[in-house]
């Protein structure tokens, strides 16, 4: 048992792995608020948008230049 708590107490993480966890879980982050914010504009879900986007269709940002015209107007 003494021999489970010396190894436990002198393993160290190790500091490039422990970036790109937190790398990709930024970036998993901002694609999900990405996502969130695209569908409020056009009303898509993100599932959506995936299979829109994977069908090369264009995307309809007529809400996009309703909201900018009235906020800057």
């Amino acid at each position: 048992m003494s021999f489970l708590s010396q190894q436990s107490s002198t393993i160290a993480p190790d500091p490039y792995k422990s970036f790109s966890e937190k790398l990709n879980g930024r970036a998993a982050m901002l694609g999900l608020a990405i996502g969130l914010v695209v569908e409020a504009l056009t009303g898509k879900g993100i599932l959506e948008q995936v299979w829109t986007f994977n069908k090369a269709s264009v995307l309809d940002l007529s809400p996009l230049t309703t909201l900018l015209s009235g906020i800057f107007s």
